[in-house]
């Protein structure tokens, strides 16, 4: 998950677009395409697998290329290769091995939500939604393609787009925090307060120490004029936010309200 950053216009956050630092690589695809017989390839294929996870992706990239000499029709080393080289930057080797995989087994949702999120880090947006869609078609519940999708339509302003993907996933999983972050910060964005706020609500009625999400609320009551239950939200962020230099930020927040409202 990316890692987010306090800033004074809530989190800037988008929780859970995740671009998969620290994937977990893939085991064999749900519908296996057909494939050489090939029992050393799924060997090395598997080895490449923990070495990936492990953190190992020189040594991965090592076993998917020798696996993909034993059997060069295997379309989950392929995936797992793209994964490993998208990880490492080299998007368009990525890209191309997520072809090949795909070439090999067009009907697995998983080879789809990856090349999109290739597509997604190098910008090519149009690209990126097609392949999120070719992946919600296969598989109507893939959380991940409906939440990078969702991620595009917000940079690309398409604002309702992204509600409506979060709306979908909020259906699936009314528990799904990072969902309702999402859904509550794009909210706010549009200036539709108190639908963020009762998102908002919702994540802390299942995690009461969210931090986020209540610095979150501090930002919309002081949007909304309500300085004294903003100050309140922000104490209470205070005392549970562990991060020093986090915690100095909110301190400023704090001291502001406290002047804003000494001086009406």
């Amino acid at each position: 998950m990316i890692k987010l950053k306090y800033c004074s216009i809530s989190m800037a956050m988008l929780l859970a677009l995740t671009l998969w630092s620290g994937v977990v690589l893939a085991a064999p695809a749900k519908k296996s395409a057909p494939q050489q017989d090939n029992s050393k390839a799924a060997e090395l294929l598997q080895t490449g697998i923990q070495r990936a996870n492990q953190g190992q992706y020189d040594q991965a990239l090592t076993y998917f290329d020798a696996s993909l000499k034993a059997s060069s029709k295997n379309p989950d080393a392929f995936l797992n290769r793209g994964r490993v080289l998208m990880i490492q930057g080299k998007y368009g080797a990525a890209a191309s091995d997520l072809d090949r995989a795909i070439k090999l087994n067009p009907d697995q949702d998983d080879y789809y939500l990856t090349r999109g999120m290739i597509y997604r880090l190098m910008g090519d947006f149009p690209r990126a939604i097609k392949d999120f869609t070719k992946a919600v078609n296969l598989d109507s519940s893939n959380t991940e393609a409906l939440i990078n999708r969702a991620a595009v339509f917000f940079d690309t302003g398409e604002h309702e787009n992204a509600l409506q993907d979060l709306d979908r996933l909020i259906e699936i999983n009314p528990k799904m925090v990072n969902a309702l972050g999402n859904r509550a910060f794009i909210y706010e964005q549009l200036g539709r307060y108190d639908e963020a706020i009762k998102d908002l609500g919702s994540i802390i009625a299942l995690e009461p120490n969210n931090s986020m999400a209540i610095k979150h609320l501090g930002f919309i009551s002081r949007r909304k004029g309500e300085l004294p239950k903003a100050l309140r939200w922000y104490k209470m962020a205070f005392q549970m936010e562990t991060d020093s230099s986090m915690k100095k930020k909110i301190q400023e927040e704090i001291n502001e309200l406290e002047r804003k409202i000494a001086s009406k």
